[in-house]
């Protein structure tokens, strides 16, 4: 009887630590989803013309704590992706430093399953070489 209570108490830990790792699992495949768009909207600042640079709308980000505002999304986004059910959010903000250099912040946000918001937040620094 004895051994069999230690068995069930092991074999419950056991369960519970699974939990964990799936959990955690599960918000680093989020993580890695939303690295890979934020990364995917620089790339394509790389592709773009300098003129044509632009910020998304500004509901969607504080310039002030270069935070997303979670409460402008779905809307004040500058587009939105899903993968695999989860909607993931996508901000930027473009800085004109000088005339020939910009830095650009991209958010890419996402809610878990208890509704808690996330972000992945990237910052590049582009110069116009033609100027």
């Amino acid at each position: 009887m004895v051994a069999m209570t230690i068995l069930a108490v092991g074999l419950l830990a056991l369960a519970l630590l699974q939990t964990t790792a799936i959990k955690g699992n599960t918000l680093a495949s989020k993580a890695t989803v939303a690295t890979q768009l934020a990364q995917d909207r620089l790339e394509q600042f790389r592709h773009t013309d300098w003129a044509a640079f632009v910020s998304s709308p500004a509901g969607g980000y504080d310039t002030a704590t270069m935070t997303p505002v979670y409460g402008a999304f779905p809307g004040s986004e500058g587009d939105v992706v899903t993968v695999r059910g989860t909607d993931f959010y996508r901000a930027w903000f473009v800085s004109n430093d000088s005339a020939t250099m910009r830095t650009i912040t991209v958010w890419a946000s996402w809610r878990d399953e208890r509704q808690i918001w996330h972000n992945v937040m990237l910052v590049t620094r582009r110069t116009n070489v033609g100027v």
